[in-house]
């Protein structure tokens, strides 16, 4: 009897050593990615705050050479910056929201079994998902609709993204059937459900899709260049867009202008609204981070 328990106790210690190295593997891994995430994140900040002689003279690489705040605020002060961040955060702010009550009242009904209809709005969805009729239709129809050049047409046609709608009704699908059916009995209609007791069971899902969408708004380049004309209502992508592309004539501008710095580089102008860029976003994903993964794994396989 001793043997089989000697054996026993041998695998037992082999099986925590393998797992021990696995860990040891995987730690080690990613701490390599982490790193490789972060490095070329860190050589754009310290582009942006490091003298523009160094910068360059290719002397910049993960640490700041120095410390200078005159490429940022030339940024803040003397270019349509502020402006397009503003614009990013109106339709950031407003899209979300629009964009998550929008898949919150579209999701709801059609996880309800007793939903008519409901296979045939389903299939609808599944093809506008899969086929899409084209930028040229879809700017025909914003423009026709008078919505170049408005916030209202770089949120509407994107109101709400079928993939996040299905997350969000598989989450819903596989919430107690007996609650909602108590909140009925007890004389609460679809609408307080929904408000009182689904979006508080469902946080998880919701915060996740919040931040996709979020996400979604604030990289917005591609439309948001397509749906605007003026200067006045370019969001921030575009904004960044416009000036790599014109560096060398806002160079120049700085050049010939008084008060000029050796600190004022394309590099480093670039780099400098690039950093401030991306604080906005950066700022929120720390709260909704801890609901990513569990409303993504709940939500896209219904349980």
């Amino acid at each position: 009897m001793m043997q089989p328990r000697n054996n026993e106790k041998r695998e037992l210690k082999r099986k925590k050593g393998s797992e021990k190295t696995i860990e040891i593997i995987a730690c080690v891994f990613l701490t390599i990615l982490c790193f490789l995430v972060l490095l070329p994140c860190l050589s754009v900040v310290s582009q942006a705050v490091s003298p523009g002689t160094d910068v360059m003279g290719g002397k910049v690489f993960f640490l700041p050479t120095g410390f200078q705040l005159e490429t940022i605020g030339y940024v803040l002060t003397r270019t349509p910056f502020l402006r397009s961040l503003k614009n990013s955060l109106i339709v950031t702010a407003a899209g979300t929201f629009i964009s998550v009550v929008t898949t919150i009242l579209t999701a709801y009904p059609l996880s309800r079994p007793d939903f008519k209809g409901r296979t045939i709005i389903t299939f609808l969805y599944v093809f506008s998902m899969i086929f899409f009729g084209g930028t040229i239709p879809a700017y025909m129809v914003v423009k026709t609709l008078g919505l170049i050049d408005t916030y209202a047409g770089m949120i509407l046609p994107f109101a709400i993204v079928q993939f996040n709608m299905f997350m969000m009704k598989n989450y819903f699908e596989g919430l107690p059937g007996e609650v909602l059916e108590s909140a009925r009995v007890d004389g609460a209609g679809d609408m307080r459900t929904v408000v009182t007791i689904v979006c508080p069971m469902a946080k998880p899902v919701i915060a996740t899709v919040t931040l996709l969408y979020a996400v979604c708004y604030w990289n917005n380049y591609f439309h948001a260049m397509l749906y605007t004309t003026s200067t006045e209502m370019q969001t921030l992508q575009v904004y960044l867009k416009n000036l790599i592309a014109n560096i060398q004539g806002t160079l120049a501008d700085i050049t010939g202008s008084t008060g000029y710095s050796p600190n004022l580089t394309s590099d480093g102008l670039t780099a400098a609204a690039v950093t401030i860029s991306i604080i906005p976003i950066t700022l929120l994903y720390p709260f909704i981070a801890r609901y990513l993964v569990s409303g993504i794994t709940i939500g896209s396989v219904k349980g």
